[in-house]
């Protein structure tokens, strides 16, 4: 995420000319649901709407720890608010109560906060909405996945969309910075827009999101016809995200989106005029796409009136397209300005009646038909030498049996146990643990893992925060799930001693094999625990297990003693070293699946007002030594020596992958930030490869004696030097963002290759054994610097 002097910025960078809905418009009062003064129900109250999904059914135990008031509800039913869903009643009021009670953080009034997550479920049945429905901050709007609900919009709906994310208040001012728009989920809904006129404004959902966010499992509907102004899905701004498993249907657009970065796997979208507009973005992976019945299935071409290009570069693979008269519009051309925008990749793309499959400018670039498109790119090149203007086949590299399924690449939804009833879950604070943040609830957490293992149970976590004094062993056959990102909090002397790292989490030791899952949940550090690794991968996984949706947070909230007051910025204090490592895939593992996860050690307090930096200090990012490892939307921010490293591992998908530099660099830099330089972590020795002159800050991404390293999107940025953002301006001069020298080292026997590899900040996009290949200069793009292909090794 960045602060928001830099996000007004690019907000008008990011979306000029961009294809924006012609209904957009500051909210009314309307728009925003009052604060309620319904009394919390009792728990026996809540379960009185029983309708067989277990996380219904289990409902009433969650706390949110660091709350004031010990009433705080965090699991709320719509029925309890008044929804009646009978498909003629008006909801919205009921939805917008069960999301706003309790004093939680609103749009407009609160930035962040910790202490006030909230999930709002929503049973089968047919909802009537007529005013939108605004979250708040931390929601999760979970339907039930056995039948899911129906939201309909009334043929009044007059808003920008039907869930609107981020409202709009006076002068065209949002209800939250987009950037900082962290741990939302939309999941198992059917929206339907078709009541409302073709002419008149509709969005199924208005989605600015940022990292830890995601929607899943959700169908939306509109009016197919020829005057259609309706999109299914409208994203305009951000730092995101991941969508997955998404069918749309008809409209203008069936996704209307602009972002920086981000993944969506498995959307299916028909009967559109145009499938997906691009309105913008920095780097963008498409898996799994499934478009037809469409004019043009994808549109890329913003921007190019104006002979400036606003969609940096697109990866689309593993993909379907039927029955439409285009697959890709775009603009770019080998003079393109900037020089580094609108670069696509293809790659593994069947189309099926399809006459022309790449457009540009009017022009046909690439003939369609029924065929197969291998793998097809435009833009620049790296091999690893460059720039080399592209347009045309290209022969990429071989993909690694395990890491495919059939011929695509291997991925899994995350589950949500529909078939499962509430017997089949163990509850952790049923099992002893309380969740309070306070009381060490390390014994009752793992007596509960042992448990629910023996029993072939599921155990819940409740939301809380769950303190843990030693490491938390998780077995093969451990299922775990959580309410709305509980936390597993590792505090004390196990973790006192930087130069011997104990984790807090870890999955399976060495030599062990079998199935894990985990989902929903958060691991974090509680004061100084320098020696803490915060989640160790050991375990040899078999196929459908993974990590979906568990993320790290080091510092930055409530109960973490991480705080504006006890870490403020421009220190360097032992009170403030919270980890290690955060995630270590060690050589013992093999098949480690990671869905949207998010690795942050926090710059800012998500609890103050002000969003105050501050100086967290934590060693080294996600370290990957394992074979056959998947990290979609996958982020690392923050770390002293890099974010990633790829150290003597094999076979590794990487899509879209993002970084951050540490704010304060280079105030400690990588040489003298308080971890040093270990061999015995096989850490970059900063103090040999990077020359006293030159800025010497923490990799994004360092790939060592690493074989078949598939990267489909990287992100890779430096916005601060000392916490001053002047170095990443949009107003540079000539577009030179110089925050830090190098930021992506290749070396040793490696083999490589990157598609859309995006940076800010870096001088030097591309180092390999400490030969610098690839200039920012070479590559400027939308704001950021973008290289469409680098290839090394293969």
């Amino acid at each position: 995420m960045r602060l928001i002097p830099l996000i007004s910025c690019l907000w008008a960078v990011g979306i000029q000319g961009a294809a924006l809905p012609p209904f957009l418009r500051a909210a009314t009062s309307s728009d925003v649901a009052p604060e309620p003064t319904t009394n919390l129900t009792t728990v026996q109250e809540r379960v009185a709407f029983p309708d067989g999904y277990w996380l219904n059914d289990l409902s009433g135990n969650g706390k949110a720890a660091f709350n004031d008031n010990g009433a705080y509800k965090v699991f709320r039913n719509v029925k309890e608010y008044g929804a009646k869903g009978d498909g003629v009643t008006d909801d919205s009021d009921a939805f917008n109560r069960a999301i706003s009670d309790g004093n939680r953080c609103a749009p407009f009034v609160c930035q962040s906060s910790t202490d006030s997550p909230a999930v709002v479920y929503v049973p089968s049945g047919t909802y009537l909405i007529g005013k939108p429905v605004v979250f708040y901050y931390m929601t999760q709007l979970i339907g039930n996945p056995l039948n899911r609900p129906v939201l309909k919009a009334a043929p009044t709906l007059d808003a920008l969309a039907l869930i609107d994310a981020s409202p709009y208040g006076s002068y065209g001012v949002p209800g939250w910075t987009s950037t900082n728009i962290f741990m939302r989920q939309i999941r198992n809904f059917i929206i339907d827009g078709t009541a409302v006129a073709p002419t008149m404004g509709f969005q199924g959902i208005h989605w600015p999101a940022s990292q830890a966010t995601t929607i899943q499992n959700v169908k939306i509907i509109m009016t197919q016809a020829a005057n259609s102004v309706h999109a299914g899905i409208f994203v305009e701004n951000g730092s995101g995200g991941h969508m997955a498993d998404l069918e749309i249907e008809g409209g203008l657009y069936g996704m209307n989106i602009g972002n920086q970065q981000f993944t969506m796997r498995n959307i299916k979208i028909s009967k559109a005029v145009t499938g997906i507009s691009q309105i913008w973005n920095w780097g963008w992976l498409y898996s799994g796409l499934s478009i037809s019945d469409c004019g043009t299935a994808f549109s890329m071409t913003n921007g190019a009136q104006a002979n400036k290009l606003e969609v940096g570069s697109v990866v689309i693979i593993d993909s379907e397209i039927t029955n439409c008269q285009t697959f890709v519009d775009m603009a770019w051309k080998s003079n393109s300005i900037p020089i580094g925008a609108g670069q696509l990749i293809l790659e593994n793309i069947k189309l099926n009646n399809v006459p022309i499959a790449v457009m540009g400018s009017g022009a046909t670039v690439l003939q369609g038909g029924t065929v197969t498109i291998q793998a097809w790119g435009q833009g620049n090149k790296y091999s690893p030498n460059g720039p080399e203007k592209l347009q045309g086949p290209i022969t990429t590299a071989s993909r690694p049996q395990g890491l495919l399924d059939g011929d695509k690449y291997y991925s899994v939804s995350k589950p949500q146990y529909e078939n499962l009833n509430a017997g089949d879950f163990i509850s952790a604070r049923g099992a002893g643990a309380t969740g309070d943040g306070r009381t060490d609830d390390t014994n009752a957490v793992q007596n509960a893992i042992k448990t629910a293992v023996a029993q072939n149970k599921v155990l819940f976590f409740e939301s809380g925060v769950y303190k843990v004094t030693q490491t938390i062993y998780v077995p093969p056959g451990s299922r775990m799930v959580g309410e709305t990102f509980p936390s597993i909090m590792g505090s004390g002397a196990t973790w006192s001693n930087k130069d011997n790292p104990v984790p807090i989490i870890q999955i399976g030791q060495p030599g062990e094999s079998g199935h894990i899952e985990w989902s929903d949940m958060i691991v974090q550090t509680q004061g100084a625990t320098p020696g803490a690794k915060v989640i160790e991968y050991n375990l040899n996984t078999d196929r459908g297990s993974g990590l979906w949706d568990v993320h790290t947070r080091i510092g930055g909230a409530k109960g973490t003693n991480l705080q504006a007051n006890d870490c403020p910025k421009f220190t360097t204090k032992p009170e403030c070293m919270a980890a290690h490592t955060n995630v270590h895939v060690t050589k013992s593992a093999s098949g480690a699946y990671f869905e949207n996860n998010w690795f942050w050690t926090a710059d800012h307090d998500m609890d103050d007002t002000n969003s105050t930096q501050i100086s967290i200090f934590t060693g080294r990012g996600l370290h990957v030594e394992g074979t056959n490892v998947w990290l979609w939307a996958n982020g690392v921010e923050h770390h002293g020596l890099y974010q990633y490293q790829f150290n003597n591992a094999q076979n590794l998908f990487g899509g879209f992958i993002q970084t951050e530099t540490p704010y304060y660099m280079p105030s400690p830099d990588a040489r003298n930030q308080p971890y040093g330089h270990s061999d015995a972590y096989s850490d970059p020795d900063y103090a040999s490869t990077c020359p006293a002159d030159q800025t010497c800050d923490a990799y994004g991404l360092r790939i060592l004696d690493s074989k078949n390293m598939l990267i489909y999107g990287a992100g890779l940025y430096s916005f601060f030097q000392n916490y001053d953002v002047s170095c990443s301006s949009p107003d540079a001069a000539n577009g030179n963002r110089n925050c830090q020298t190098q930021i992506f080292s290749i070396e040793g026997q490696s083999s490589v290759q990157v598609f859309a590899l995006s940076q800010v900040g870096a001088e030097q996009m591309l180092t390999v054994d400490r030969v610098d290949k690839a200039r920012w200069s070479d590559n400027l793009s939308v704001y950021s610097n973008t290289i469409g292909w680098v290839s090394y090794g293969v």
